[in-house]
């Protein structure tokens, strides 16, 4: 397994700085965001606003020799592209397939592609025939490019659990799409067990995100329960076992990126990216190399 960190949680390091640190902190790969900045060249860095390291489906192909001088340099691989793009949106899934194979056109990094949010006042079998027919297709387009698009098990999505992600992708080339196992997203349902929720998906297990997350109390609503919310936790303190999640990885035979993914009040606050980084990764380090 490789231990890698999304760039999504660094919106405060430039580019260049970004693949120094990860290597100075023991990563072996990064999950490089590729999204847009918002319009204020001003604005405050944020995780899902502006980002110094600014890489974007419209520059990415003139900023992969920079990228690619970086990996060289480091020998921190590009695992994996996080953008924000949906999969009937071709022109935006094409800017970053081509973004991919321009950083390595050998071992392209797998792409995430989102998929429809659930509206719940509409029926569910409909929507979720209609992405399941959506990905299907974007299967084939990224066989035609030879990379591999991913679906991010995520809250709030059609898919929200790793039994519901093998339904999603059934039957498709997992050759060119794969599932993002995202172990924080399915705290908030009820993740399921572990190593069955990676023996269900098999060989859609294609990059897996690393968080913690906790419940919090709220104010009671005016039907007279307590309302509940998560918010980010270190990895040794939320409520999923990761040290089990790592075991039952290696039991699977997982072979992927491990992505750091925490947006947690500590590095809300400009200053702490280090700290975090560091010993979140020396954590999961540890776990990784233990036998």
């Amino acid at each position: 397994m490789e231990l890698s960190c999304t760039s999504v949680m660094l919106p405060r390091w430039e580019l260049d700085e970004t693949f120094d640190k990860l290597q100075a902190y023991g990563y072996d790969a990064v999950e490089l965001r590729c999204r847009y900045n918002p319009d204020d060249p001003n604005a405050e860095p944020f995780f899902w606003g502006r980002h110094l390291s600014d890489v974007s489906p419209d520059n990415i192909l003139d900023k992969a020799e920079q990228i690619r001088a970086a990996v060289k340099r480091t020998g921190i691989r590009v695992a994996a592209l996080a953008p924000n793009a949906s999969y009937d949106d071709t022109e935006h899934v094409l800017k970053l397939f081509k973004g991919a194979l321009a950083i390595d056109p050998d071992r392209p990094p797998l792409i995430r592609i989102d998929a429809p949010k659930h509206d719940r006042t509409r029926p569910y079998w409909p929507q979720f025939l209609a992405a399941r027919a959506g990905y299907a297709k974007l299967a084939e387009l990224a066989g035609e490019y030879g990379v591999k698009a991913t679906y991010e098990i995520h809250t709030g999505t059609l898919a929200v659990t790793a039994s519901r992600a093998l339904e999603l992708l059934r039957d498709l080339d997992p050759n060119h799409i794969g599932a993002i196992y995202d172990v924080q997203n399915m705290i908030e349902v009820g993740i399921e067990d572990t190593r069955m929720g990676l023996e269900l998906l098999g060989p859609y297990v294609a990059h897996c995100h690393i968080g913690n997350r906790l419940p919090e109390p709220g104010d009671q609503t005016t039907r007279g329960n307590t309302s509940w919310s998560w918010r980010g936790a270190r990895l040794a303190e939320g409520v999923a076992d990761i040290p089990q999640l790592i075991d039952d990885l290696k039991t699977f035979g997982y072979k992927g990126a491990l992505s750091l993914e925490l947006f947690i009040p500590d590095n809300f606050t400009p200053g702490n990216d280090d700290e975090i980084v560091k010993t979140e990764g020396a954590f999961l380090r540890k776990l990784i190399d233990q036998s």
